[in-house]
């Protein structure tokens, strides 16, 4: 009987962990994210799919790519950033109208390197701005 009850009780916790929404997050912050779990920023939803490596060549290493299913109402695009060959920088992608940039490995939200697991978003303008800013601000050179 109390292994049946606490298998009940387990079963029950695990459902519970499954239903609650995840916390929305902010645009122009880091975002924490995995595989399979969504994660709403304004009005987007943005699943992590996964990366995949890309033979070249030319460049022999080939390129690793972080895909992204975003989505906004019903429009839906997967998104894909890469390093490419050591430049980084953001993915610019259009979506409902608006254009956004996301950024991995490095942001110009904060100082240094973005975790693994991170990401952040901007609406253009914002990521235009906050750019101009840290371009501008002579102990961020």
């Amino acid at each position: 009987m109390r292994i049946a009850l606490a298998l009940l009780v387990l079963v029950a916790l695990v459902l519970a962990a499954l239903l609650v929404p995840t916390p929305a997050a902010e645009l122009g912050k880091p975002v924490r994210f995995s595989k399979g779990r969504p994660i709403t920023i304004g009005s987007l939803t943005i699943e992590y799919l996964g990366q995949r490596h890309v033979s070249h060549q030319v460049f022999k290493p080939g390129f690793t790519f972080h895909d992204f299913k975003i989505s906004a109402g019903s429009e839906t695009k997967t998104v894909s950033w890469s390093s490419g060959t050591g430049e980084i920088g953001p993915q610019e992608f259009m979506l409902g109208g608006i254009q956004y940039q996301l950024e991995l490995r490095q942001s110009i939200a904060r100082e240094g390197w973005l975790r693994d697991d991170e990401f952040v978003l901007w609406h253009e303008v914002d990521y235009q701005k906050a750019a101009a800013a840290r371009r501008n601000n002579p102990s961020h050179q």
